[in-house]
């Protein structure tokens, strides 16, 4: 694909993100359900932007997609990895009552999340935990609206420690397995889609 209409997709989400932002505090029962498609979306942008070419790298990305969702599974049938939680209906069509969305969601945020922390620090260990916590604390950024949009909801209402040793546990081993691969992901891209999901969860944690 061209550069030109590669930047168009990504000008377009961007677009998105801010229509969202504004969207979800005006009228947030009539923007949830574009939930799903705009990770969708966004997660297109990503791969666009990534090196296609390289089948190792989007092995890699689908790879990373399975392993969460698998964790995903195991953590809402067992209560284990995350706690005892369950997914609503806000992200979309769901398998094992796990939303097929999240799984790429996640597999996005860890790639990106790594391509940034690597840019910063040289060193493997730094980067891995580094990007760890960052993937991390964007989930508990997410997890402050979850329940008002029917994303998900924890049995006990708010999620413990337990939650966040479990993620940085799980993107840390994941982003292990494929560390060499994952850090070809387009930089600029990374961190644009990084800051958007901040800036977009953020306002919706002030503002509904």
């Amino acid at each position: 694909m061209k550069e030109t209409y590669k930047s168009y997709f990504l000008y377009f989400l961007i677009l998105v993100y801010i229509s969202g932002s504004i969207g979800f505090v005006v009228n947030p029962a009539f923007f949830s359900p574009f939930t799903p498609y705009t990770l969708l979306l966004t997660c297109l942008v990503f791969l666009i932007h990534s090196p296609v070419a390289d089948k190792k790298f989007i092995l890699a990305f689908f790879s990373i997609a399975f392993l969460g969702y698998i964790f995903e599974v195991i953590g809402v049938k067992t209560g284990l990895i995350f706690g005892k939680y369950s997914y609503g209906n806000g992200l979309g069509i769901k398998l094992l009552e796990v939303p097929l969305i999240i799984s790429i969601n996640w597999a996005m945020l860890i790639c990106a999340g790594i391509r940034i922390v690597s840019s910063i620090f040289a060193n493997k260990i730094t980067v891995l935990v580094v990007a760890a916590l960052l993937v991390t604390l964007i989930d508990l950024l997410i997890e402050q609206v979850a329940p008002k949009l029917d994303f998900w909801q924890f049995e006990s209402g708010l999620p413990s420690i337990h939650n966040y040793l479990g993620w940085i546990g799980v993107a840390f081993f994941i982003s292990y397995l494929f560390y060499p691969i994952i850090i070809k992901a387009n930089r600029t891209v990374s961190l644009i889609i990084l800051i958007l999901q901040i800036i977009f969860f953020t306002s919706l944690f002030i503002f509904i």
